[in-house]
């Protein structure tokens, strides 16, 4: 058999490389779809990272203000009951202790002295008192209003007989006692001009038609009498001169009598049953 000659190889050879490039096309280029992520759950949540909000739930979720703090109310400074005056300067009552003043048969007031503020409460007076004897100050007058309207709801039936006195006026019914009774007697249930609580505006004689609107002690075993010392502090009176004090005060007793010193004073006094003068002066160690 004759062997393929060198050169009839190399033309096999190149016919056969040839025919493998032709026969090879080249493809159009396609779209690759990016692959998607499986939104399967994980099996332990992450962490949340803040989120904006929209402009709504940032309004939304805006923090409610805070209230004001209330700031408490200043109190009201306590009402002093101690008074800082001495009670008399030689033998003179000190007016500065004002509804506090003391007066009696060793303590007196001014000849001259009358209170600014005398008004005439909207009570009862019996005839006899006119003018300047229906006056009280301000304070005693309106504090006696309330004790009277009070009174009358409850069914008892009170007039006042005689309110402020000035020293002139005493004087003449302090004369007219010694002329009847004589000094010594007189002394036990009249106040010599100078020394009577009632020129202080801050005293009131009060009777009832159970005793014929009299002074007299009998007034202690009405239901009127009973009801003035069962309820008079609760207005700021003290039924100043008691049978039990009467050494103290050098008075009888007279449950007409009432003095206006201030609720507080009032129901101390009644609570620790002692005269107005003892009470002052403990009140002032």
């Amino acid at each position: 058999m004759r062997k393929p000659s060198f050169l009839m190889v190399c033309c096999a050879l190149t016919l056969t490389l040839v025919g493998c490039n032709t026969s090879e096309q080249p493809e159009t280029e396609q779209p690759v779809d990016e692959p998607t992520v499986s939104e399967q759950e994980p099996t332990t949540p992450p962490e949340e990272s803040p989120t904006e909000s929209t402009e709504e739930e940032q309004v939304n979720e805006e923090p409610a203000e805070e209230p004001p703090v209330e700031t408490p109310e200043e109190e009201a400074p306590p009402i002093e009951l101690v008074p800082t005056e001495p009670i008399e300067r030689d033998g003179q009552a000190n007016l500065a202790l004002d509804t506090l003043v003391l007066v009696n048969k060793q303590i007196a007031l001014p000849s001259t002295y009358k209170p600014g503020d005398l008004v005439t409460p909207n009570i009862d007076f019996v005839d006899s008192a006119t003018g300047d004897r229906r006056m009280l100050r301000q304070e005693a007058a309106t504090a006696v209003e309330a004790l009277m309207k009070d009174a009358k709801a409850a069914g008892i039936d009170l007039k006042g007989t005689s309110a402020f006195r000035s020293y002139e006026y005493q004087v003449q019914l302090f004369n007219s006692y010694v002329a009847r009774d004589g000094k010594e007697q007189a002394m036990k249930y009249s106040a010599p001009p100078g020394h009577s609580e009632h020129q202080t505006g801050l005293a009131i004689d009060i009777s009832s038609a159970s005793v014929g609107y009299q002074l007299t002690q009998g007034l202690e075993q009405t239901k009127e009498g009973k009801w003035l010392a069962d309820n008079a502090h609760t207005y700021g009176f003290i039924v100043r001169y008691q049978r039990a004090y009467e050494a103290e005060t050098g008075y009888m007793y007279e449950p007409w009598h009432l003095r206006y010193i201030g609720v507080e004073h009032a129901t101390n006094v009644r609570e620790m049953n002692v005269p107005f003068e003892q009470y002052l002066e403990q009140l002032m160690d």
